[in-house]
């Protein structure tokens, strides 16, 4: 089993990769956002090429999505998973 980070916020470039997954995390989760803001997230990698996040995603209400998108050494992105609904208070862990 990879080693996972601590939860930290968003980085820049977590923030685009997430963003630019909407609409694969949204087929994923069987919903629509109208409010989709990430805050923070977890990430492992395989022998330094391959990368697996859990971003935590603020969908408005108290309500998040937990999306692991998965982003291969040439730089493809690919939504792995999702957990809907998640509170704000639930933690980030590997699924």
């Amino acid at each position: 089993m990879s080693d996972w980070s601590p939860v930290k916020p968003v980085t820049p470039e977590v923030k685009r990769m997430c963003l630019e997954m909407k609409s694969q995390v949204e087929e994923s989760a069987g919903v629509n956002f109208a409010v989709y803001i990430p805050v923070d997230f977890i990430s492992t990698n395989e022998c330094g090429i391959n990368y697996t996040y859990v971003i935590k995603v603020d969908v408005g209400e108290d309500t998040c999505v937990h999306a692991k998108i998965f982003k291969a050494g040439g730089g493809e992105l690919n939504v792995q998973d999702t957990l809907y609904p998640k509170s704000n208070s639930d933690p980030l862990v590997p699924f």
